[in-house]
């Protein structure tokens, strides 16, 4: 993997956090703050082309930028796991659970269907 590819996953993670907070920004008016909408749609993005690049292979070298740079930033666990556990805190069990479960298992189905998709155009 080339030394370029290292130094481009950087600015890639940086655009990848900004795209993330404009996709929020949008969903948060879009349809409200009372639901995690934001962070749903920016892990569900993220997987399906994280597996359409892993599915096409461009390179260890783009899979790094796209994947680990750009896609790394833009998908956020942690922020996930805090709006759960913000929900359970209001004693919203079915949102949480909801929360929790839904977007593991959506994740599970996009990131193949990207992957189906990266393999079928490779």
């Amino acid at each position: 993997m080339s030394a370029l590819a290292w130094v481009l996953a950087a600015p890639a993670g940086a655009l990848g956090a900004l795209a993330r907070f404009g996709t929020g920004r949008v969903m948060a008016h879009r349809f409200g703050l009372h639901a995690p909408w934001g962070v749903l749609a920016v892990n569900l993005i993220g997987t399906f082309l994280l597996g359409l690049v892993v599915g096409i292979n461009p390179g260890d070298g783009l899979v790094l930028i796209l994947g680990a740079g750009f896609l790394g930033s833009y998908t956020t666990f942690s922020t996930w796991m805090a709006e759960t556990d913000g929900l359970a805190e209001q004693r919203r069990w079915n949102a949480a659970l909801l929360n929790l479960v839904g977007p593991a298992a959506g994740g599970l189905i996009i990131g193949a269907a990207g992957f189906a998709l990266g393999m079928a155009l490779a």
